[in-house]
């Protein structure tokens, strides 16, 4: 006896055989054995029991009436119902040509007559083993499949929720340089409505001087005096104005466009300076640049301001508890070879060395609770890996501040 390591009970054998002998002998030994056997006396019938009984094996004669073995096998393997049912072939035949034309069929073995108990038992034990290995190797290989789908789905929905989350930083990270923007230009516009309604009322006074009889020729040059400091005071503010107009402009479109450019290092940096003027006005907070002013590259200039924009931020909230403490933030640039050298840094509160791995993580932050979003620096490692193709690094330990050292190749040319 083969070794039983099936449940044969929970197994259909359809054979197809028109000889009586050999079937009762089949019949005999896989009933005893616990199989259910079904039966067929010729090629047509034997494929139309395969469709409705859905057997687990199939042995089938060779030489038969009507269609013979190989064409009831090939008529098999074409049905989408019964294509996958092992088969096999029972033969007199044990020639080569044979055996290989079985196989070429889609018979899985063979078995010659007459039939040995043991021997066909064992095969059939060996088929059925792998039928079922393949029906949960192609169970587990959909199951996969499937959570690979699924998987996939839920990748490409965290992708565009973080697209979205990205585009709300950089949307808060333009509100922050509009807030900062506005604030600035209040001062000199205020002072120039100021200067103009000095000019209106003093241009009033004038016209009723110039009604009477006699004019007092100190007080009209003191009016006309009054006169041009308000107009030279009006027209310096609106230059100032002016001025931060062009610079928001430019840092605004530097922050949304990717077009490579030529522009000065340090004038970018105290763009991006100015631009938060508002957020650092009222602290003790000093910041220093160590740059050249001829430093000059081909880069993305937006993506450098974005970067200190965020570091500075990042500064201000976490390492100065949103400007509570004082302290220095430093900016130096330099150029090492084909890079640019950026490093910065402040003497903050520093960051726990548990967390130094985790910061540049998507939405790690240790002060949700004041609603830090754990974008920033995020953003700014994805900025300086994709889109400057460079490097970034930072060191810190709790009450000695940060250093961030960030390295990305330039097109480098110095102006004069």
């Amino acid at each position: 006896m083969a070794n039983k390591t099936l449940d044969y009970e929970n197994y259909t054998i359809l054979i197809i055989d028109d000889d009586s002998t050999n079937l009762y002998v089949l019949i005999s030994s896989l009933e005893t054995s616990g199989f259910k056997v079904i039966v067929a006396n010729n090629g047509e019938l034997g494929v139309k029991k395969a469709q409705i009984e859905q057997p687990n094996l199939i042995l089938l004669d060779v030489m038969m009436p009507g269609i013979d073995g190989f064409e009831t096998c090939r008529r098999l393997k074409a049905d989408e119902k019964t294509k996958e049912i092992p088969v096999i072939f029972m033969t007199l035949l044990d020639s080569n040509p044979n055996k290989i034309k079985g196989f070429d069929v889609g018979g899985v073995d063979y078995v010659t007559k007459p039939i040995y108990h043991k021997e066909v038992l064992a095969r059939i034990t060996t088929h059925l083993e792998l039928r079922d290995l393949t029906v949960k190797l192609n169970s587990k290989v959909e199951e996969l499949t499937q959570t690979r789908y699924l998987m996939m789905q839920q990748i490409e929905e965290l992708t565009e929720t973080r697209h979205q989350l990205v585009q709300s930083e950089k949307m808060a990270s333009l509100g922050r340089l509009v807030a900062g923007f506005a604030h600035e230009i209040n001062t000199p516009i205020g002072v120039a409505v100021g200067a103009a309604s000095t000019l209106h009322e003093n241009v009033g006074t004038i016209d009723q001087l110039l009604e009477q009889e006699e004019v007092d020729e100190e007080e009209l040059v003191g009016k006309l005096n009054n006169i041009k400091e308000a107009a030279n005071l009006t027209l310096s503010n609106l230059k100032r104005a002016s001025l931060l107009v062009n610079r928001f402009k430019n840092t605004a479109i530097n922050q949304s466009e990717e077009s490579l450019r030529q522009f000065q290092v340090k004038s970018a940096i105290f763009d991006v300076i100015n631009s938060l003027h508002r957020h650092f006005e009222n602290t003790v907070i000093s910041i220093q640049v160590d740059c050249s002013k001829e430093l000059s590259i081909h880069s993305l200039c937006g993506a450098l301001e974005q970067i200190l924009t965020h570091l500075m931020i990042n500064s201000l909230v976490h390492g100065f508890e949103a400007g509570k403490k004082s302290g220095s933030i430093n900016i130096v640039v330099r150029l090492n070879g084909d890079n640019l050298h950026f490093e910065y840094s402040d003497t903050g509160k520093g960051i726990a060395s548990e967390h130094i791995e985790n910061i540049f993580e998507p939405f790690f932050t240790t002060d949700r609770t004041h609603g830090a979003s754990g974008l920033g620096l995020y953003m700014c490692y994805n900025i300086v890996t994709t889109q400057l193709r460079g490097t970034i690094t930072c060191e810190s330990s709790p009450g000695k501040g940060v250093l961030f050292k960030i390295d990305y190749p330039n097109n480098i040319k110095r102006y004069q």
